[in-house]
Parts: C-alpha cells; structure tokens; sequence
C-alpha cells in the first residue's frame, strides 16, 4: 500500500463519516481527559505539584496509553519525550544518553521486575512516571540518565469488570495479511468485599507469531491485589504480580562489511526452530500507610520479587564479511535473580523560622542474588558449519561443553534525607543527601571464572533543587543531582584490581509553563558526566576504565486540549554524548540518537455515529541515526527514520473498539543493534484490532 493510496482512503473515510446520512446530529457529551498530570509522587517521594517540583518529570497516564494501545511499557517509550527503547530487554531504554539497568526500572517506587527477557505488560499500569536524570539520593544506585516508576492499578470501592480481546497480524511484504497472527486476552474485575475492603484481578494471556520466521510467543501475566483502609488514618496494600513468557530465541540481523544496506530480508532468522528465551517471575508487595495527624505521615513498602529466565540457542558470534557468512556458537544458560528489599519514610510538615517544611526522612535496605549457570557456553562451542547471511540453511553440529556457574549476592543499606522548603510563595527550595553502604560476595560456583571476592563501597550523593514562579503560569528551575553505580565484585582490570564505583553529576536548568490546566509546556537543558566508566576488554576476561561520558542536551514538550473533542502531545529531544577521556575520546556511545521527536494526537467527531462517539488517533515518531557499538572498528550506522500511526475508535454504551495500524507506510527501519552481528529491526505494517466490554 503505497502513500498516495494511504492519504486518498483517508480522505474518503473523512469524507464518508461528515457527511454519511445515517449520521445523528447530537452534540458529543463525552470530554477528553488531558494526558498533562499536574501531580507526581516519584521524584520527591511525596505528592507534588508540576510548579513545587525543580525537576523533569513526564507522566504517562492511563489515557495516553490507553489511546496509544499500548500492550507493552515499550509502546509507549515511542511517545515518551527524550527515550528511547534500544534493545528486546526490559532494562533496554536510553534516557539522556545512558542505557538503563533493572535497577531504574522501579514498581512503586520498589526494585525488582518480574520480566527482564522482554518488556512488562501494560494491563496492570496506572501510569509511569519517568523521573530525568540522577535519581540515587531517594532510590539508590542506579544509572543517571533516568527513572523509570510503574503505579500499578490499585482496588477501589466501586465493584466494576471488564474483558478486552485484540488480534494482530501484518500487512507488509516481508508478512501478508493473516499469515502471522497473534491474540490478547486480559480479564479486569474489581470487587468491594466489604465497606473498607476491596480485591482486584487482572489476568492477560497472549499467543503472538511475529513477523520474523518461526518466531512466537505465549504469555501469561495475573496480578491480584487486596486494598484494606483498616481505618481513616491506616491503609494496607497486598499485590502480587506472575508473568511466565515462553518466546523464541531471536538474536536478529547480521551485516557484512558494517553496512546496514548489506542486511538481509527483515524476516531472515539464524536461529533454530527449537531455540528459546523463557522468563518467569513473581512478586509480593506490601504498602502501609499512616497519617498520625495532618502534618505527620508514614510509609512503609515491602517488595520481594522471586525472578528465573533460561536461554538456549545457536547464538550469533561474528561476521564474515568476504563469504557472507555468519559464526555461530551453542549457548544454554539459566539465571535466577531475587529481590528483596524495603523502605520507610516519615513525611513531616512543619514551619521553621516561619516557613514552611516538609521534611522526609527515610531508610532502606537491599538484598539482591544473581546465580548465572553457563551450562553450555564458550568458543569450543562454535556451531559447524557457518551460515549464509542471505541464504541460511539452519542445523548443523556442535560440542556441548558447560561453562561456568557465578553467584553474586548484594547488600545494601541506606538512609537519607529530604527538605523542601518554601521560601516564600513562589520560590521552593529541595534539598536531599543520603548515605549508602553497599557490600558485594562474589563466588566461583564451577568451571573457570574469577577467584572469590568481596568488595565494599560506600558512597554519599546529594541534590539540590530551586524552583520560581514567576506568577501562576511561568515557573522557573534548577538542580544539580548525583548518582553512583558500585561494579560488580567479579569485575577486575589487568591487574586483578576492582574497579572503581561509577558516579555522575547532572546540571539543569529548565522553565515549565502551566497556562491551564489543558495547556502545559515545559523545556530543559542539561549536562550529565559519568565518571570510572568501564567496559570489558574484547576477547579477554577482564575490563578497563575507558575514562567519561558527557552527555548533555535540551528537551522541549506540550500537551494541549485546545477542545473538548481534540487533543495533542509532541516533543523533542537532542542530545550530544560522548567520551571525553580516556582510550575511546571523541567516540559517541551506542545507540544514542542525537534527535528525537515525537507527535501524537486524538480528535473525537462532533457528531454520533449509529448512537456511538468515533475517534481517530494519528502519531508521528522520528528517531535520529545510532551506532550499534562505541568502537570505530566494529559499528554499524542504523539510520534515521520517521514512522506514522494511526488509530479507530468507536464507543457506544459499555464496548469499546479500536482499529490501529502501526508503521502505516510500512517502512524497514533498524531500533537497535550490537556490532554487526546482532541487529535488530522495527516491525512492519501491523494492524491491530480490539474489542473491550464493560460491566
């Protein structure tokens, strides 16, 4: 379907519901929700408002990804000013030029997700609050450029169902329509069991074929919670999360000579049918909250995440530029991660000297065991023979020889400290400092790896925040905030020396402007500078400090409700990183787009239609070239590329239907990649349709 046929059946669609005959001429009674939120709670640990908080904060609220039709907290990255997804994982995100690790991917504020293989379902979100920049002085180690929180769905005291259903296939040249298919279940009941206690399930369930041969999944996701308010001053919130996904193994595209016109057809697949990625998780959360009196107020937050994922495959290890062919090698892991951690705040708000405070104090504390099992792993292990990149005869033979079995426990303990205080009326200041003790076991459990160790840090980060408003529209901002990231205890240089602990330091400066409640607009530069970066010397077992990272750039966005019936949201980002010292200087990291921008948009018909509201969403998502490796030697270029969204919905009474078609051009088009051999691209014309009923 070509762009002149594509514009010509939107016309006519246009054209055909203006002036239909069977349209009924009522005014809409129904107003859009603005997807602007005023109030977030993850960068102070504490209910704030847009203009009371010196800092950027992008909410995505349920509407937004509703509207987006969202399935995965990936989907909505896309339209997530600043972010992009850079990679299959669920820790896959680059935010301010840095890739994320598990640890700032938070659940109510909590460590610990039950999916690392792929990304977490959407159909248990409330919102995500994606915090900018270090964010360690409330929540520990983690990388700078960001934080990602999920706010789950909470029960509530109105006894409400509903059950959605969507199928998906393809409509491209690489997948025709109906022959890679794929369906989406998910159940939501919420049940008052009492006056003051309520229970709530949801349960998704998805067989997916992809577009990629040979390539499915099948999903399974139930999340019950149970919400008790034991009095007007005390609640208890119990959740439980379970997601079990069993997909194929896939490592992508491979490329001769490092050029990405040199791919082959998008649906080509090196792996073996039998190959897999599986993931299974399951967690235990509590949440108590207790008001003391109005200024006084406690919270204590449970969170134990019980984690296993296994992969075998014939993984791809290099490229051979001059036959065309790719290496490959048998691989068979098994990773166990536990979480298990805790944190207490006591928010009290007082006036010292005659302003105003409110003061957070907190303490946390972290247990968190990684047990890898190399059971087959190695170079002994390489798969013969090699394969044609554009013609690959799958099978072949290879030894079997087991790997090694590393077990790493963490420990962490912290308390820290938190001030915001109103100056006067329109100037608030933030400041915030914490101490961690960190300690890391590292143990050989079989086969050749590194010898015992333990290593201890301990580490003191800091922010401080000021914002102005000028008067009730303009306000004016800026911080400077800290993060640190201890290296694995395992982790040595050249000489058997640990590695130092990485830190960051963030400036920023930023004006936000709320000229009503549905038009918001907010714009921020910054500057990041990670120091003791480290990277594993290629071929060898052990790493070398390559010097710093800066990154620094602006970030620009608006939400604006110009009518009941008609909303919007774009922004833009840009930003510069690079290594400033050390052997790499000049070089710009992996998968770190320069220019991102995104546009995304809703309008309802001011007319019913069969005694129904019709809508159509349309976006625009733009993301600049990347480099799939730091190294000159071994990158490849993936360039730039624009996609185009679009959407149907119709809603009449209780059900709900909606029409999308993702990639409407059908444009190839690379997301992410490692050196030449592991590259990864976006899916073709997708089309997307749901049904959801209410009751």
């Amino acid at each position: 379907m070509n762009k002149k046929t594509i514009i010509l059946l939107s016309l006519f669609c246009s054209q055909a519901l203006l002036h239909g005959e069977k349209l009924e001429e009522v005014y809409v009674t129904e107003k859009q929700e603005s997807y602007f939120e005023n109030y977030s709670t993850s960068s102070t640990k504490s209910e704030k408002s847009d203009n009371k908080t010196p800092s950027s904060i992008i909410v995505t609220k349920e509407n937004l990804i509703n509207d987006i039709q969202a399935q995965r907290i990936e989907d909505t990255y896309d339209y997530t000013t600043g972010v992009t997804k850079v990679g299959k994982n669920a820790d896959a995100i680059m935010i301010r030029g840095f890739e994320t690790s598990l640890e700032n991917l938070k659940v109510n504020g909590m460590s610990g997700s039950i999916s690392r293989m792929g990304s977490p379902s959407s159909s248990n979100v409330e919102k995500i609050e994606i915090v900018k920049g270090p964010s360690s002085v409330l929540y520990g180690s983690m990388e700078p450029g960001g934080m990602v929180n999920i706010i789950t769905k909470k029960p509530y005291g109105v006894e409400s169902y509903s059950f959605e259903t969507s199928f998906q296939t393809y409509m491209s040249g690489v997948s025709s329509f109906g022959e890679d298919n794929g369906i989406r279940t998910s159940f939501d009941a919420n049940i008052p069991l009492s006056e003051n206690l309520y229970y709530r399930f949801i349960t998704v369930y998805e067989n997916l074929n992809s577009y990629r041969d040979n390539i499915d999944f099948q999903n399974l996701y139930i999340y019950p919670s149970l919400l008790w308010n034991v009095n007007d001053e005390t609640s208890l919130l119990v959740s439980m999360e379970y997601g079990k996904e069993d997909g194929s193994a896939d490592d992508g595209l491979a490329v001769i000579n490092h050029d990405i016109s040199t791919a082959a057809a998008i649906n080509t697949v090196y792996q073996e049918e039998s190959d897999f990625d599986n993931d299974e998780g399951f967690s235990l959360d509590l949440s108590l909250d207790h008001f003391f009196n109005d200024n006084l107020y406690s919270k204590f937050s449970w969170r134990s995440v019980i984690h296993n994922d296994e992969r075998k495959l014939y993984e791809q290890t290099s490229v051979n530029s001059i036959a065309q062919t790719i290496k490959r090698r048998n691989r068979h892991q098994y990773n166990e991660r536990d979480w298990h951690s805790f944190d207490a705040t006591l928010n009290y708000d007082t006036k010292v000297l005659g302003l105003e405070n409110s003061l957070l104090s907190g303490i946390s504390g972290t247990y968190r065991k990684t047990d890898y099992d190399r059971i087959i792993q190695g170079s002994s292990n390489n798969v013969s023979p090699d394969i044609s990149i554009y013609n690959p005869v799958l099978g072949g033979t290879a030894s079997s020889n087991s790997g090694n079995r590393r077990l790493t426990e963490y420990y962490s303990s912290g308390i820290y400290l938190q001030d915001s205080l109103s100056l006067n009326e329109n100037l608030t200041l933030v400041g915030a400092t914490r101490f961690d003790r960190t300690k890391i076991d590292f143990i050989c459990k079989s086969g050749s790896c590194n010898d015992d160790s333990t290593r201890y840090s301990s580490n003191i980060t800091g922010s401080l925040g000021l914002i102005y408003n000028l008067n009730n529209i303009v306000s004016f901002y800026g911080n400077i905030a800290q993060s640190y990231n201890p290296i694995s205890a395992e982790r040595f240089d050249i000489n058997g020396q640990g590695l130092e602990t990485e830190k960051s330091n963030q400036i920023e400066l930023g004006t936000k402007l709320n000229f009503s409640e549905n038009l918001n607009s907010h714009f921020a530069i910054y500057k990041i500078l990670k120091e003791n970066v480290s990277e594993k010397v290629s071929g060898q077992s052990y790493y070398e400090t390559i010097g710093e990272i800066e990154s620094k750039g602006f970030e620009t966005e608006l939400q604006w409700l110009p009518t009941e019936n008609w909303q919007l949201s774009l922004g833009y980002a840009y930003n510069k990183a690079e290594y400033t010292t050390g052997s790499s200087i000049g070089n710009q990291p992996k998968s770190t787009p320069k220019n991102t921008a995104q546009l995304f948009t809703r309008y309802i018909f001011p007319t019913k239609v069969y005694n129904g509201t019709l809508g159509v969403t349309s976006g625009v998502v733009f993301r600049d070239s990347i480099y799939t490796s730091s190294s000159e030697n071994t990158r490849v270029k993936l360039p730039s590329y624009t996609r185009y969204d679009l959407g149907l919905s119709y809603i009449k009474k209780d059900w709900e239907f909606n029409l999308n078609i993702e990639n409407l051009t059908d444009k190839v088009y690379y997301e992410s990649g490692t050196n030449d051999y592991k590259i990864f691209s976006g899916e073709p014309r997708k089309l997307t349709l749901s049904v959801k009923k209410s009751f």
